[in-house]
């Protein structure tokens, strides 16, 4: 094992260690700080001796320092220093997707299907890239720990430092040294195999979502082997691993099954349910079949037998993407500190008051088409036809009283409301008209009295006057407790007509008299007494 730079050394002039990100048998993996740029990078050591080798990876460098792509590091910078050989690329934040995988599995939680499809086609976009360029260059150490999960949401395949670029078949220095990881790289990969090619990155990208969807680690070569051997099945499926997963228990036996200290000790805890794999059992049987064939299929021992190339294995799983079901929308949780109205809820609550107020199996009414109006209007005035509303008592054009056609109200003034409110909506008019709407109704009970002449109106009479709370219950009668009101005789107090035998017009003017005369009587009093008290002090 190589050892370890230590923390704070500076490498070819600019690169300050801080840490260690990872190990293997190639080197280390470090997290540094480019002190020209002011970002960090992943620096990757190698041990190499001897001058083909370090040619070699030259070359390898400056094949990497070609690629350029959102889903895969920027290609940095590459030196040798101290007999070792080292490559930068960017440093990439976020969750490596073999620890998102762990932490739902240790949380019983889940990573929805979706998403997890979404990541495997950004890494193909990557590797397609890759294999398109000339000579084609492969990564062969496509895992789950080399998928970065950004917090963004962006998926990118790190760690290019086992990329080889493949021409006319040669083997580079880098195949040589790296085996690839046990359960993602193929056969061909490992010694005395026949050297890889395109065909390897599928067999890694197909593990890579076996082990996503099951949260458990693909079989290396030589478990498959020899489960072949024993006629076995050397691959799980998608269908096992659902039928493996223990069943959901209750809380309520889970509580029964809990350790009693004295009593009794679990000799090994028992299998949890997966809720991740569960999900598995939501898919319709052809989806899940189709994901069980990419993932076989692209896992094949035999190159010949795999997917020839990514962008096959892609297409596959965009065709398993756009078929599988849409889910629910879920109800938007009601916000109690919110002060925003809902538009939804109180469109609903008005329609449901419009049925509550219909009587039950009686349509709305709908005037014949003769009567209605060029507006819609469900009744007209029959003296001259103005549209009018369903229940209004009195035309507002002409003034005729609607409930008893005969007795009609003389014409509205000028000062005549000119429109109408829908049914039960407060009727407008004018104080002459009210006045005479008064007389109207109180000489037909009251033939036997005396009747006032009515009070005119000035001609200049433009508003009604502030205060007067008689008036204005009066304007503001709707229209059928005005017109009972007439009927009964019962009118507004303020313009209320009676007539007292005996009495003249000049009664409030003795009055006055009287209480002046009385009053300059009394200041009178009040000096003489004054002047005597004075005097005779």
């Amino acid at each position: 094992m190589i050892e370890t730079v230590p923390s704070g050394t500076i490498l070819h002039g600019r690169y300050r260690i801080e840490r260690v990100l990872g190990s293997g048998g190639f080197g280390h993996v470090y997290l540094a700080h480019d002190q020209m740029t002011n970002q960090q990078a992943a620096v990757k050591e190698y041990l190499v001796t001897g001058a083909s080798g370090q040619e070699q990876l030259k070359h390898e460098a400056r094949v990497l320092s070609q690629l350029h792509h959102p889903n895969l590091p920027a290609f940095m910078d590459s030196f040798i220093e101290r007999g070792r050989y080292y490559v930068v690329l960017s440093y990439i934040e976020g969750d490596d997707l073999t620890d998102l995988i762990r932490v739902t599995r240790q949380r019983n939680g889940v990573i929805p299907i979706p998403q997890i499809l979404s990541w495997i086609l950004s890494i193909c976009d990557g590797v397609m890239f890759m294999h398109s360029q000339r000579p084609v260059v492969i990564h062969r150490d496509i895992k789950p720990d080399n998928i970065r999960i950004t917090p963004s949401g962006t998926a990118v395949l790190v760690d290019l430092g086992n990329a080889k670029a493949v021409a006319d078949g040669a083997r580079t220095l880098f195949f040589i040294r790296h085996q690839g990881t046990p359960g993602y790289a193929p056969p061909e990969q490992y010694p005395g195999g026949t050297g890889t090619d395109a065909r390897s990155d599928v067999y890694a990208l197909g593990g890579t979502l076996y082990f996503a969807l099951t949260a458990t680690e693909p079989a290396s070569v030589s478990n498959r082997n020899q489960s072949i051997q024993q006629g076995r099945p050397d691959l799980l499926s998608l269908q096992d691993h659902l039928a493996n997963n223990p069943p959901e228990e209750s809380p309520e036996a889970n509580a029964a099954r809990q350790f009693r200290l004295g009593v009794t000790k679990p000799s090994k805890p028992a299998p949890r349910h997966s809720h991740h794999i569960a999900q598995l059992g939501t898919l319709p049987p052809e989806i899940l079949n189709s994901l069980n064939h990419i993932i076989q299929k692209s896992m094949a021992l035999r190159p010949r037998d795999r997917y020839q190339f990514v962008a096959d294995f892609a297409n596959d799983l965009k065709n398993v993407i756009a078929a599988l079901p849409q889910p629910p929308t879920p109800n938007r949780p009601k916000d109690p500190n919110s002060t925003q109205p809902d538009l939804a809820e109180i469109y609903d609550a008005l329609q449901m008051g419009k049925d509550a107020m219909r009587p039950a199996n009686t349509p709305p009414a709908v005037a014949p088409p003769s009567q209605q109006s060029p507006r819609g209007a469900a009744h007209v005035c029959p003296r001259c036809h103005n549209p009018l509303a369903p229940n209004a008592a009195f035309c507002p054009r002409c003034g005729l009283s609607l409930t008893n056609p005969g007795n009609h109200i003389n014409p509205p003034t000028q000062h005549a409301s000119t429109a109408v409110a829908q049914a039960d909506q407060t009727l407008i008019m004018s104080q002459e008209q009210m006045h005479q709407a008064a007389l109207s109704g109180s000489s037909s009970q009251q033939r036997n009295s005396t009747p006032m002449p009515p009070s005119t109106p000035s001609a200049g009479y433009n508003s009604y006057p502030q205060g007067s709370s008689q008036q204005a219950q009066a304007m503001a009668m709707p229209a059928q407790s005005f017109q009972s009101n007439l009927q009964n005789g019962n009118v507004p107090p303020a313009r209320r007509t009676t007539s007292h035998p005996g009495t003249t017009q000049n009664n409030g003017s003795d009055n006055s008299r009287w209480l002046i005369i009385g009053g300059i009587a009394l200041v009178l009093v009040i000096i003489i007494l004054a002047f005597i008290l004075l005097h005779h002090g």
